[in-house]
């Protein structure tokens, strides 16, 4: 039969209900679908979310050529202007501006943020950060040329904002917005924050500094993120109600007040520190005051990380401490291992395992350079023999029930699988193990292998193997 002759269902549904699919698209997969057909040219235009993102629109290989990326900015900076012009009296939910090195295109972002205001949008996103950035001392304060315009400070509809790389940007200005919830600061210095704090529910600061603070507190705040940010000397943390706790960056003297009883999801990344050679200090400091972190986020047990995330760096540095056993016991079900499975991280997975005996899922992230890369041994621990050694712990016995392998290749993170399917009980039902979605097609054979041997020397756990 002819394939052109079939009914295409997908066109048979209303313009409302097609809308609201593309909705679900990313912004630049919305645009795409005006090429199918002339019904689809138009009902892009009909989504109530607009995100304008210059790395959506210009591949890296434009950005390494000036010319081209002279071009292709003005053309990029051209079509925003034409969908602007398009919309009419279309009403909008969300709006957002991703552009660098905005000097050049002042005149249209002015443009752009008032169309965004009169549209009474509830989501605003401002992002001027540029690509080339690594942490808050690259930036030039001399290519912070965008100043938020008081009509922002004004826009009463707004429940969530992100501003970044802006001139002269002061936070205290948006106290007065009682529907806004949400709040995500990046790329330039920040004070006067406090008299917003009161009423947040998410903040997120990325890349921040110039801090006038050392407080964070909120009686509303859910959500905290702070990314690689530039705190002066301590700071203390007073959020009664947080659900969600993420750092990365260098270790400062934190403490924490009152904090909630059980906190969802705690995702510590000291990777930024990641960047030290190894040696064989026998107590360096930062592992004290990694354990001395964890005491005090978790209250010394009183409180609970029902999710705990944790870094290369911390695995290597906690049993290095100069007293690593004064580490508390945690309530963790869900312990996160981001780990390049390299030989100093093993006695650090042997003490999160000791501290959490009521863990049910353990999920191994394995990060670049991975197992696919030979280890060789470190100070007396060999790779190869050291998940062979006949040591349980309380959660292996009694409580761990999934285990999950991520960016697994069936190499060395089979050793340490082993050993949890040996030092495990009965309640150990599954083992998810997610190869990496590029994983070439002969790479992807071995791991199935692999993986059909784990499975034959276990009868009571189930092993099963995803395609990222």
């Amino acid at each position: 039969m002819d394939s052109s002759a079939q009914p295409d269902r997908l066109s048979d549904l209303p313009d409302v209900l097609l809308v609201l699919i593309i909705s679900c698209l990313s912004f630049k997969q919305c645009v795409q679908t005006s090429l199918l057909s002339k019904r689809w040219g138009s009902l892009h235009l009909e989504r109530r979310n607009v995100s304008f993102k210059e790395s959506d629109f210009l591949s890296p290989s434009v950005f390494a050529d000036p010319i081209r990326r002279v071009l292709a900015r003005t053309a990029f900076v051209g079509y925003m202007r034409q969908w602007v012009a398009r919309m009419g009296d279309q009403p909008m939910d969300t709006f957002g501006i991703s552009i660098s090195d905005p000097q050049t295109y002042l005149d249209v972002i002015e443009s752009l943020i008032a169309f965004a205001v009169q549209k009474r949008v509830k989501s605003l996103v401002l992002d001027f950060s540029n690509p080339a950035w690594r942490t808050f001392h690259n930036v030039n304060r001399e290519e912070l040329v965008v100043k938020i315009p008081q009509s922002v400070y004004d826009l009463t509809t707004l429940e969530s904002l992100k501003v970044c790389a802006c001139d002269d940007f002061d936070p205290s200005r948006l106290s007065n917005l009682e529907n806004l919830k949400s709040v995500s600061f990046g790329w330039m210095e920040l004070t006067n924050i406090e008299p917003l704090l009161k009423r947040l529910e998410s903040l997120t600061l990325n890349h921040c500094g110039g801090f006038d603070f050392d407080r964070i507190s909120g009686d509303m705040i859910r959500e905290l993120v702070i990314k690689d940010c530039d705190f002066y000397f301590s700071c203390t943390f007073d959020l009664p109600r947080v659900d969600v706790f993420k750092y990365c960056g260098d270790i400062f003297c934190f403490e924490f007040d009152r904090m909630n009883a059980v906190i969802s999801e705690v995702d510590l990344d000291f990777q930024v520190l990641d960047t030290k050679p190894d040696d064989e200090t026998n107590n360096p400091p930062e592992g004290g005051m990694l354990c001395q972190f964890l005491n005090n986020l978790l209250d010394n047990g009183g409180r609970t990380a029902t999710t705990l995330t944790v870094s290369p760096f911390l695995l290597k540095m906690i049993p290095r401490a100069e007293y690593p056993h004064l580490l508390c016991r945690m309530k963790t079900k869900h312990l996160v291992l981001k780990t390049k499975l390299h030989p100093t991280e093993f006695n650090g997975i042997r003490v999160l395992l000791i501290n959490c005996p009521k863990l049910e899922t353990l999920t191994l992230d394995l990060l670049p350079p991975g197992p696919i890369a030979t280890v060789s041994s470190y100070a007396g621990i060999d790779p190869q023999t050291y998940w062979m050694q006949n040591i349980s712990y309380k959660c292996l016995r009694e409580t761990l029930q999934t285990v999950v392998v991520k960016n697994y290749v069936g190499g060395a993170e089979l050793n340490i699988v082993r050993y949890l399917l040996r030092s495990g009980s009965e309640r150990l039902e599954r083992v998810e193990l997610y190869m990496p979605f590029d994983l070439d097609d002969s790479r992807k054979l071995y791991a199935n292998a692999r993986s059909e041997m784990l499975q034959r020397s276990s009868e009571h756990v189930r092993v099963c193997v995803h395609n990222s």
